[in-house]
């Protein structure tokens, strides 16, 4: 009995949840018809009154009833004003648009069709006052609801005033009629109204995909607060307004890494929607974020980041990526491709025995990552559909979109994405990725690069030549400006991505130019941000230990010696453009993996914190507390490289540096005259720099020491110590017997063929040739000043201009006498003479012999070849 009266309603209960009902269909009308409200309510509110004065004075008709028509208009006025009413007015309006549609709409057209007797014109009105109905509401029940209800409420009126309802006029033509415009209104309108609500339903849904993917980095971001939370210290009360906190350096750097982590994390949760938003839209994928990716790394980021709903879930995700490989893609975007798979088959983790398994694969063109669940499986007519835009199969509430948008991810990648299955038992994701050195990997860079602008400053026309000729190759656009305050006026006006800069030319040197750019003195404010980070490239014909300290001090983010070469270019354009910008390049981690560094610190926080860095990287390290202990350390155990304090007890850095050059505590140790010496100070005036590079130090890092930093200046003496084509390596290698150098110089190639035919098929036979010509005037020119600097005594004008004639040798294909001059100027830039008395008239005979052979090959027009 109890059941029984729980379960019974009352009468006025149904009325009202009828009531309800009907009134969330009037509000849905209005959603409905709200964009065009008011141009509807213009409508009603003028077109009543005016075709009363139509169907009266120029196509009278038996009826017309103008008290109506003011009414009808009366009606249509709210409609009109709907964006000015109250919040009351608003909330109300539902109600008052559907008797009123009512009213208007079916009662009126039937009323003047009814009083006119059927008559041909009102016939077709009521005809379109129907299709105009089908128009405004898009439920054809109410429709056919309003309809018949208007016309008998109609009926009545005309029988209650006339005693009787006319049908002189009727023909049963109008019947068919009437129904197929009721029909093709009520199918017109509920097509469109099909396509809204899918609009709606679609919007729905990938307002919840962004939601969802925004979970991931809003909880970083909360993790990363609570982090910083922890550093600093509470919160003081109100009453603390006098004391004062302190923050170690540590912490103050833990706290911008959260920071810098939080930024990076709310980028890539943007750039997840805009990929998105622009899949909706048709538009191509935004390649400017491509960088060399590592398979396990991404896919380890992947897995351990995806927002799981339960902590069981992770369990059921298996990660088999021991074979690893590079790729060429945005590592974001990569994610989400994997966070989508994951999710779609996280959606069978309720099968008994479920899980996922992850696995990557290395061949030959194409690596493969797979992604395989043993779900339900998907039938083999389904495998490729499933990729369809807003196409869903196996699990509702989806929009449609994720897997169409992996395809669209994988294809700009170069790669391509299927599906395999057995219904009942598995579905695998396969991913094939172009190998990163693929021709195809090559020309999406390419295609990248041709976004690309760079500026080449040197003062030398032939160096700018080959730079613009080895940059076009990419497809990159390149200005040139000829010193460093041309630069800057160009830098200040206009954007662009990459700079190469002479470091010595005339009216402004390069790393002076980069030293203001850096500052952003006189650069166009909405560019100043840009250019503080901005990579400029320093080509120079000096050592490394002269130029990488000169680099390092205006800012410059890297050093190649002249001449260039197009390996040259594809490394910069690798680590600048395409790697990854918080991680060590792919050169770097080569070059460090397996190096030995001795640390040699009197502070034993310094040497931790220093290993720890280095051992992340591969890097072998060992550890000393003074001078006298690395001594003894080097004489048990080669070493790559040493980092050296200058300041510390028993024995400095100076000492030290001085007792490893002489190498006569060493029995066993044999690279005391070459290893690289890195000295650590906390002075970076010129005179320490001068004192330590006087006592065999290579390179200088001021303290506090950086993480990019010391990678990067390692990185490059190992990579000059291990690269015999370096100019890097006269610094670090012994000084080849004189005898021997001047017996083998004359067996050297007096031109270098390559660099020429380069010069040639940038500015074309008529420019090289005035080029190779100007050469010889002004190398003759400095030749015949070096004469006079050398009866002078003037070493440092002698140096100054054997420094000129190696660059402009080098970029104008002179191999011999770049040789020479190169060699010279390993004595001359340390204030000594060539040991060779004779060097001067070498000098004089390898110009004679390179000017001859110029002459010849343009006399002969083998330029042309």
């Amino acid at each position: 009995m109890l059941k029984h009266r729980l379960n019974l309603q009352h009468p006025g209960e149904n009325v009202f949840c009828s009531m309800l009902k009907l009134k969330q269909k009037a509000i849905g009308i209005v959603e409905h018809a709200e964009p065009n409200l008011s141009v509807i309510g213009l409508f009603g509110t003028l077109g009543y009154p005016v075709y009363y004065l139509l169907w009266s004075y120029l196509y009278p008709q038996p009826y017309e009833n103008l008290a109506l028509r003011l009414l009808c208009a009366f009606i249509c006025l709210p409609w009109l004003l709907y964006r000015e009413l109250p919040r009351w007015g608003k909330e109300l309006f539902p109600v008052y648009f559907f008797l009123s549609l009512f009213i208007v709409m079916p009662y009126f057209f039937s009323f003047m069709m009814l009083k006119n007797e059927w008559s041909l014109i009102w016939a077709m009105s009521f005809m379109a006052g129907t299709f105009l109905l089908t128009l405004f509401i898009f439920d054809w029940v109410i429709i056919l609801t309003m309809t018949g209800l208007g016309f008998l409420s109609a009926y009545a009126t005309v029988l209650f005033l006339d005693g009787r309802v006319s049908f002189a006029y009727f023909i049963p033509e109008y019947i068919p009629i009437f129904l197929f415009s009721i029909a093709g209104g009520i199918i017109a309108n509920h097509k469109r109204q099909l396509a809204h609500q899918s609009k709606i339903s679609l919007l729905r849904s990938l307002s919840g995909s962004i939601a969802h993917e925004m979970r991931n980095p809003l909880s970083s971001i909360t993790n990363a607060m609570s982090t910083v939370q922890s550093i600093i210290p509470n919160k003081p009360a109100g009453h603390e307004t006098e004391v004062k906190f302190d923050l170690s350096y540590s912490g103050l750097v833990n706290i911008h890494d959260v920071i810098d982590e939080s930024m990076a994390t709310i980028r890539r949760g943007n750039k997840i929607i805009d990929s998105l938003l622009a899949t909706l839209q048709d538009g191509a994928m935004d390649t400017n974020n491509f960088k060399r990716l590592s398979a396990k790394n991404v896919i380890h980021s992947a897995i351990t980041s995806f927002g799981y709903s339960d902590t069981n879930d992770r369990k059921l995700v298996q990660e088999n990526s021991s074979v690893s490989f590079d790729f060429f893609g945005d590592k974001d975007i990569f994610i989400y491709v994997l966070f989508n798979l994951l999710k779609n088959a996280l959606h069978y983790r309720n099968k008994p025995g479920f899980n996922i398994i992850v696995t990557s694969e290395k061949g030959h063109q194409f690596n493969t990552i797979r992604v395989r669940d043993n779900g339900p499986g998907v039938p083999a007519g389904k495998r490729e559909k499933i990729f369809d835009r807003f196409y869903t199969y196996g699990k509702s509430g989806g929009n449609g979109l994720g897997l169409s948008f992996c395809r669209r991810v994988i294809e700009s990648f170069g790669g391509t994405i299927t599906c395999d299955s057995q219904e009942g038992h598995w579905t695998e994701f396969i991913i094939r990725l172009p190998v990163y050195t693929s021709k195809t990997v090559e020309e999406l860079k390419k295609d990248i690069l041709k976004q690309k602008k760079i500026l080449i400053v040197d003062d030398q026309i032939s160096n700018r030549m080959l730079l613009q000729k080895y940059t076009s190759e990419w497809n990159c656009q390149s200005d040139q400006a000829e010193n460093g305050q041309q630069a800057l006026e160009m830098l200040s006006k206009k954007r662009y991505d990459l700079v190469f800069m002479d470091f010595e030319m005339p009216a402004l040197d390069g790393d002076l130019a980069v030293k203001r750019l850096r500052s952003a003195l006189n650069i166009e404010p909405s560019l100043a941000p840009h250019y503080m980070q901005v990579p400029v490239i320093g080509i120079t014909a000096l050592t490394l230990a002269d130029a990488l300290p000169r680099a390092t001090r205006c800012g410059m983010n890297d050093v190649l010696s002249k001449p260039v070469r197009r390996a040259d270019i594809k490394k910069v354009f690798e680590r600048h453009f395409f790697s990854e910008a918080t991680q060590a390049t792919m050169e770097q981690e080569e070059c460090l993996s397996g190096c030995r560094i001795l640390l040699v610190d009197d502070n034993e926080t310094s040497r931790k914190f220093m290993s720890m860095i280095l051992e992340h990287y591969g890097c072998l390290t060992g550890q000393a507390e003074n001078g006298e202990v690395a001594l003894e350390r080097l004489e048990l155990q080669d070493y790559d490289l040493i980092i050296m304090d200058m300041e510390m007890p028993v024995m400095n850095g100076l000492q030290a540096a001085r007792e490893i050059r002489k190498g006569d505590r060493f029995r066993r140790f044999r690279k005391f005259d070459t290893i690289p010496i890195i000295a650590i100070t906390g002075n970076t005036d010129t005179e320490n720099i001068a004192r330590s590079k006087a006592a065999g130090m290579n390179h200088h890092i001021g303290k506090p020491v950086f993480r990019d930093e010391l990678i990067s200046v390692i990185t490059a003496w190992l990579t000059s110590r291990n690269d015999p084509d370096s100019l890097g390596q006269n610094e670090i290698r012994k000084v080849p017997e004189e005898k021997n150098f001047w017996e083998t110089i004359a067996g050297e190639k007096i031109l270098d063929r390559s660099i020429i035919s380069s010069l040639i098929e940038t500015g074309g036979n008529e420019l090289v040739t005035s080029i190779l010509r100007l050469y010889i005037n002004d190398t003759q020119e400095i030749l015949e000043r070096l004469g006079s600097a050398v009866s002078s005594g003037d070493i440092k004008s002698v140096d100054m201009l054997i420094h000129t004639l190696k660059g402009s040798s080098g970029s104008c294909g002179a191999n011999r006498l770049y040789i020479l001059t190169r060699y010279i100027n390993e004595s001359t830039r340390k204030g000594r003479w060539p040991g060779n008395d004779r060097w001067l008239a070498v000098l004089w005979q390898t110009f004679n012999d390179t000017s001859g052979a110029i002459k010849t090959m343009l006399e002969n027009n083998v330029i042309d070849g």
